[in-house]
This record gives C-alpha cells, structure tokens and sequence, in this order.
C-alpha cells in the first residue's frame, strides 16, 4: 500500500524464478543460489559453484514443503521441510516440472512431457506410476492449472492448458491432452501463460521487430477461441512471463523502481491485473485486455459435527456455494471428494457417485441456477468407518462457465485424525 521498499537479496547471482505463499515465506531462485525469505531477509537455502540454473519453485499452501528444480542434462527437483532437521532426498526426473498445483502430500507435479506426478512431500509415488502417462512426450514449455482443476487424492486435473513448442496451445480435458488448433503465425513464440479461470487466460511471447531485438506478443482465451491482441503500445518489448490475478482490493503494479509518480493504481474492485515480465526488465500491464465480468462464485468446506471425530460416529460436511453477482448464473458443476475413511450416507443437493481411485471417492451434481447474492447450502452425512489414527480428507470444488475467477472456488478440511471410540 506504499511505495515499496527495496529488500537486498543477498546475492549478485541472476535469480529466475520467484514463489510467495504469504508475506513471511517466499522462495526465490536463480544461478547456483535458492532463497528463503522469512518476513525481513532472503537467506541462502542452497548455493554451488556449478553454473547450475535452479527454477521451478512452489510451496504448498500449508507451507510445510517448498520445491525447486534444477535444470541440466537431469532434471532434479529437491523438497525442503521448513523447521527438519533431515531433509528429504531430490529426485531426477526425464523432463522438466513446469508447474505444480494441490496441497500437502497430495501435490501433482505438472510436467513437459505431459505426465502427471501425485507424490507427497518426500517426492513419493502416491501410485505406482503416474496418474497420467504420455507414451511419447510432448515436450511441452508452459502449463497452467486453474485452481480449481487439482482435487484431492490420485486423480488427473480436471482441465489444463499448455503451449507446445512456442507455437501451439494444447488442453488437457481430464483424461488426454489435445492441440486447440490455433494458427500462430511463424516468426512468434510464446512463452508463458496463466489466467483467472478457464474463460480468461492470458499468454505472453515475443516476435523479431527487424532491428535486431523483439516485440511483445499476447494471446487471449475467452472460454471459446483464442485471439491475438493486436493493439498492444508501440515498442512494447518481447513477453517472457506472466502473472493474472484478480481480486476484491485496489491494487498497484509498480512500472519502474518505486517511485511514486511511477505508480499506477486501480481503484474499481473487482479488477484484474497483468504483470508480464520483459525483456530488459521492463513490464507490461494491461486491465483492459479483459472483458467485463460475468460472475462470481465461491465455495466454502466445513465440518458441522464437534471434534473429536470418533470411530463409529455419523458427521456433517457443509458446502456453501454463493454467487456474488453481478450476474445470475446457471449449471453450476460441484465436485465432491473424500477419502475411505468415511461412507457416505446420504446428501441434500443429489450429489452422485462418479468414480473411486485408490483410496478416494469422487461424487458430483449440477446447481441448475443460482441468482445474484443467492446461496446454496448442501449437506453430505457420512459415518466413520475408519481406524483410530486414520486421516479424514473432504474437498470441493465448484465450477461455472461464465466464472471469472476460481480463487475462491474451491475448499476442504485435510487431515482430520479419527480418534478411538
């Protein structure tokens, strides 16, 4: 909310990548350096003096695991468990992870062959092999996950997006992956991509401006085509990352340094924001590359039933979806998942089975209509059937077309221990 300040990184190293779950925890990476930020200071996690590129940074949303990659001739990715005293061994992989989405030992590692990865925090199978399995790598360079698309437990995501070979954009629909069939035209590469939901995603890249340097390039995806926007500023520079972010709050993009006459601000919530990173270090931001908003719909998980949660007992999960306009919207898809634990016994929105991998069970209905600041209240009983010591999981997730942001629709509660009768 001020002008910013300045934090020394502690190296002079190039860094690359940068990951923040809160505003006490953040890594960052780069040439032979990974970085912990912890409120007030970046501290050195790693440092070599092999000319090594480390990239790929996540945390997970309960902050207890952080992963970085280093990219060479292997592609190893290493976790490190803040506050242990031993840590986890790195794993080599035969293609980079581009990106990674879910949650604490449940974490789908998204890679460029179009594998999909369930491990847990040590970087171990969750199956015996991936969840989804390519026969001949794709060799993708950017995936994008919405946050809706990674439920709980080994099951593929249920959409994603990606650009193949700096020319194609390609979606995974839950079961394969399959070109979208656009035609980028052939001095252009793309670089990176992300977005608010699958009805609104943004793509970076660059083209040769004839004198000897690059012009930037953005694709949009409105949910149906793709469309190259053609009236970027003049000597906007090539594109190479991307961040789309929306929310409730005015926002600031800072366009140079910190300076306060450099500084721009939107004031109309909700908005969206772009930060595309340049070359050069310059970026690009641009509110009104998207269209109007449509809808929004939030979820949210709880367990009505006092703990403890004892072996034997019936309990209560509520779902509360709600949409807060400005539009009413229509065929709402929920996505419920739990783990054996618990049965279900029954629900009051007609959720139905769909289908059960390993030790999850996936139910889903349709909400045919939802009005604006209207509420749908749904309940799920289950009885625990489960062992003292066993772990509960519970996760939904709601999906509408016109949605234009998934930040807030999805929810769960994870790792509820069953305590003895």
């Amino acid at each position: 909310g001020d002008d910013g300040t300045l934090i020394p990184s502690g190296t002079t190293e190039p860094l690359f990548d940068v990951f923040v779950a809160s505003r006490d925890f953040a890594v960052a990476a780069g040439e032979d350096i990974v970085l912990l930020w912890d409120g007030n200071q970046w501290s050195p996690l790693l440092t070599s003096d092999t000319d090594t590129p480390y990239t790929g940074t996540w945390i997970s949303p309960e902050e207890d695991v952080v992963l970085f990659e280093s990219l060479g001739q292997f592609n190893v990715i290493c976790p490190y468990l803040p506050g242990e005293s031993t840590q986890p061994f790195c794993r080599a992989y035969s293609q980079p992870m581009l990106n990674t989405c879910g949650n604490s030992n449940d974490i789908k590692l998204l890679m460029a062959s179009g594998d999909i990865i369930n491990v847990d925090n040590f970087l171990g199978d969750l199956t015996a092999q991936p969840i989804h399995d390519e026969t001949v790598p794709l060799f993708l360079t950017a995936i994008w996950a919405p946050e809706y698309a990674c439920l709980a437990g080994p099951i593929e995501p249920l959409e994603l997006f990606a650009i193949r070979g700096g020319d194609e954009f390609w979606r995974f629909d839950g079961e394969e992956w399959s070109s979208m069939n656009v035609n980028i035209p052939g001095d252009q590469t793309l670089t990176w991509l992300s977005g608010t939901s699958s009805n609104l995603i943004v793509a970076t890249g660059f083209k040769p401006n004839g004198s000897g340097g690059n012009d930037g390039v953005i694709w949009i995806y409105d949910g149906q085509n793709w469309t190259e926007d053609t009236d970027l500023p003049a000597g906007t520079p090539g594109l190479t990352d991307i961040v789309v972010n929306s929310g409730p709050f005015p926002d600031e993009v800072f366009a140079d340094r910190f300076a306060s006459s450099n500084r721009i601000s939107t004031v109309a919530p909700p908005q969206f924001d772009i930060l595309a990173l340049a070359e050069e270090g310059e970026r690009l931001f641009t509110a009104e590359l998207f269209p109007s908003i449509s809808s929004d719909i939030s979820l949210d998980k709880r367990l009505l039933t006092p703990e403890p949660i004892r072996q034997g007992d019936r309990i209560t999960f509520q779902i509360v979806i709600f949409n807060a306009g400005p539009e009413p919207v229509a065929d709402i898809e929920v996505f419920d998942s739990f783990t054996a634990p618990i049965t279900p016994i029954s629900n009051t929105c007609g959720f139905s089975f769909e289908r059960e991998i390993e030790n999850f069970t996936y139910y889903t209905a349709t909400v045919p209509s939802l009005g604006v600041n209207e509420s749908l209240i749904c309940e799920f009983q289950f009885d625990v059937v489960g062992s003292s010591a066993d772990t509960i999981t519970n996760q939904a997730s709601a999906i509408v077309k016109d949605d234009f942001t998934y930040s807030n629709n999805s929810d769960g509660v994870f790792g509820l221990e069953i305590q003895a009768p």
